[in-house]
């Protein structure tokens, strides 16, 4: 017998890990007779029930298996069907500088861990994962304070990157002396002495035989096509509605300004955009022309890099608390997901949330089960991931912070308050300076929510809050059952971005864990969650994929703890069916922007191609970008997706006071013509599709002042104040104006 296999044979005759959250008696799965060959028969009878409901629901899905007799279509679709516009090495620039902000990432957040000493009981994988998330949450603090003190086009920040090297350098230094090493290896029998792990990560679980070898060998490469089209998608330019609104114009607007300051025609702009300033710190390493432009794609590609992260985390934690094959299935769950994908590429926030938000639970897990206690350490560590959420957007007070802190307060039988505060104020350390910001600069920590603030009038706050109330029926009931049966099943099969793999592996660890009190412990986590989204929200779909990674882990426990071969021969062919299902869901053509392999300097442009039926870039906005001099700034009305533009605009959301309005009402014709020439306008784009869309049943709602009679008889035919300016696009749905400086005689 060799050593490796010696070795495997102790752990399995070692006793169970300390999860934290003890184990209850064995399940009835690992045990034999006929309620083990019940359980596993309905298992596979419900795993199966389910992908028949889950395919057939939605055609789309089981529709993209044609594609296999397409690869040519397919690779095609890489290049937008036209091999001469294949280019990859423009995205040099992005990759550099994304690299460069991940690698900071990490140096900051080791320094910060060794600091605090929440290395202390973690494997190395897990030392990498907290560290980089850690650090991400620390550049984006700095590029926040940087900006709001004015030094955006300044040196601080590049100064910072070379302050972080060099005390990365002289802590590996210190680390590498006689007495360090000494020392350090003190620490580390104490370390496994008081470890989760000491007893083994895989104590207590299945046979490791009784999987394919492969599986932990090689099954994480299983999801290399899936990192690649998170990555190519993300170095994409953004098409998103939200991404062009807010998550990348509201860094563009900071660094062109080089402040980060108050910005009253964008109330999405004066949130938590932890996030976000990922983008604004690449656009400050970015070197050469059009800065923004490029920083904005490498922002937007370190934020699709939290999805790999994330999945590095799952595959610690399955480690730790079940087997490798469950940290490498927790993995591939997670990362084959096709709303993470999604998110991932499009350049929203919901994959960053979900990495803080894993982390920070298994924090708090790892805490939990401490043999020695629980070290401060570890729930400091949990406390500022925690507090990350929060630095990202507002509802992770609610879905993250506050449960959290219930869980470090009783997690270990009775209340304590010691635990509590420690991951309190590392929260606030986490996201304290957003909410200091919003408060001086709006007089309302959480603006614009309950209190208002800064430019909210009440029929503001009113129109706000109809947009975000929990959605009523047809029939004006906003809690009922079938509401409640709808939104199962949209989040259990329905949602077209959903996996298969997800309820039925989890459902299958809440079954038969032989370790329930953690996985009742994570599943209670995921019951809250989805509670407060229903009850407290306005139910977008979108808002619970930051859960996803929970499930994902459980689904990780729930193909390795039944203790049935043939179950887990089964949950290895799920993993697969659902692997290729999703891969080639995301590769359906017209999904999504599939132009992977198209030079990004025409993507910018956008020579034209479609993407959902649409130019990714407005033709209005082409035309601007083309005809524009020096000097030149359009008001957009109706229009809050500035970001391809590349002169100045004055815009609103739907949600802010109309400029448009501001400039034109109770004014003569010769009063409106000098506050449009004192505010540089020359050009005016009205977007009549978009305000027919805001004013339409159930939507948010649009100034009445602004009317197609307004527009076209008096402005242009009576006050001869615009001049048409001919489109390709129907006048009906967008119309460009030019200011006229002079009135004709």
């Amino acid at each position: 017998m060799t050593s490796k296999k010696r070795r495997e044979a102790a752990n399995d005759r070692r006793p169970p890990p300390a999860s934290g959250l003890p184990p209850a008696a064995a399940d009835s799965s690992s045990g034999v007779g006929g309620g083990r060959g019940a359980k596993t028969a309905g298992l596979l009878a419900g795993a199966a029930l389910y992908l028949i409901v889950f395919f057939a629901d939605q055609p789309a899905r089981w529709q993209s298996f044609l594609l296999v007799l397409l690869p040519d279509h397919v690779v095609s679709s890489w290049v937008g069907g036209d091999w001469t516009q294949f280019q990859i090495l423009d995205r040099l620039p992005i990759v550099t500088v994304a690299g460069l902000i991940l690698i900071l990432a990490y140096l900051a957040g080791r320094l910060t861990i060794a600091a605090v000493g929440g290395e202390r009981g973690l494997s190395g994988l897990d030392v990498f994962v907290f560290s980089t998330a850690v650090g991400l949450a620390e550049w984006s603090l700095l590029t926040l304070a940087v900006g709001l003190a004015g030094g955006l086009h300044g040196p601080w920040l590049h100064f910072a990157a070379v302050g972080v090297v060099a005390g990365w350098a002289i802590w590996r230094w210190n680390r590498s002396r006689g007495w360090s090493r000494e020392t350090n290896r003190e620490k580390s029998s104490l370390e496994t002495a008081c470890s989760p792990e000491a007893s083994g990560p895989e104590a207590g679980g299945p046979q490791r035989d009784e999987f394919p070898p492969w599986l932990d060998r090689h099954g994480l490469w299983l999801g290399l096509p899936f990192l690649l089209l998170i990555l190519l998608g993300a170095m994409l330019p953004p098409w998103d509605f939200d991404v062009r609104e807010y998550h990348l114009q509201v860094p563009k607007e900071w660094f062109q300004a080089g402040r980060i300051a108050f910005l009253p025609h964008n109330v999405y702009g004066n949130m938590p955009l932890g996030a976000e300033l990922h983008a604004l710190l690449a656009m400050v390493f970015m070197p050469g022309e059009r800065a923004w432009w490029w920083g904005a794609l490498a922002g937007k590609t370190v934020i699709a890099c939290f999805a790999p992260l994330t999945a590095l985390g799952l595959l610690a934690a399955g480690r730790r608390f079940a087997t490798r094959e469950a940290g490498v299935i927790a993995a591939l769950v997670y990362i084959s997901i096709p709303w993470l994908v999604h998110v991932s590429q499009a350049g929203l926030i919901e994959g960053a949330v979900a990495c803080y938000l894993l982390l920070a639970v298994y924090a708090i897990a790892i805490w939990a089960g401490d043999k020695c206690g629980g070290r401060k350490g570890q729930m400091l560590l949990a406390g500022f991931l925690a507090g990350a959420t929060a630095a990202c957007k507002y509802p992770p007070l609610l879905f993250v912070v506050a449960p959290l802190t219930l869980v470090a307060m009783f997690a270990r039988g009775r209340c304590r308050w010691q635990p509590a505060a420690v991951f309190l104020t590392a929260a606030l350390c986490g996201c304290g300076l957003w909410y200091a910001k919003n408060g001086v600069q709006t007089g309302n920590p959480v603006y614009p929510l309950v209190l208002g603030g800064l430019s909210r009038t009440p029929e503001r706050m009113a129109q706000w809050n109809r947009a975000h109330r929990v959605p009523p029926d047809e029939r004006g009931r906003r809690y009922s059952v079938s509401q409640a049966v709808a939104a199962a099943a949209d989040f259990g099969w329905r949602n077209l971005w959903q996996s298969p793999l997800l309820i039925p592996l989890a459902a299958a660890a809440l079954l038969c864990a032989r370790r329930r009190r953690l996985v009742l412990w994570l599943a209670a986590y995921v019951g809250f969650y989805l509670a407060v989204w229903w009850f407290a929200t306005h139910r977008v779909d979108r808002f619970w994929v930051p859960l996803l990674p929970v499930l994902a882990l459980l689904a990780g426990f729930g193909a390795v703890w039944p203790a049935v071969r043939v179950w887990r021969a089964a949950a290895v062919l799920l993993l697969l069916i659902g692997l290729v299902a999703n891969l080639l869901f995301l590769l359906s053509a017209g999904v999504y922007d599939h132009r992977y392999l198209v030079s990004l300097e025409r993507l910018r442009l956008d020579v034209p191609a479609e993407v959902g039926g649409l130019s990714r870039v407005h033709p209005a906005h082409r035309y601007l970008n083309l005809h524009a001099v020096a000097g030149d700034r359009v008001l957009l009305v109706g229009d809050a997706q500035p970001f391809d533009l590349e002169l100045p605009a004055l815009y609103s959301t739907c949600f802010d006071g109309c400029p448009f309005e501001s400039l034109m009402k109770d004014r003569t014709a010769d009063q409106r013509r000098q506050a449009l020439l004192e505010q540089r306008i020359r050009y005016i784009l009205v977007n009549w599709s978009e305000i027919d869309r805001y004013r339409s049943p159930g939507n948010y709602g649009f100034s009445a002042y602004v009317t197609k009679p307004l527009v076209r008889a008096e402005l242009v035919r009576e006050q001869q104040l615009l001049r048409p300016v001919p489109l390709d696009a129907d006048p009906e749905t967008i119309e460009l104006f030019e200011v006229a400086r002079e009135p004709r005689r």
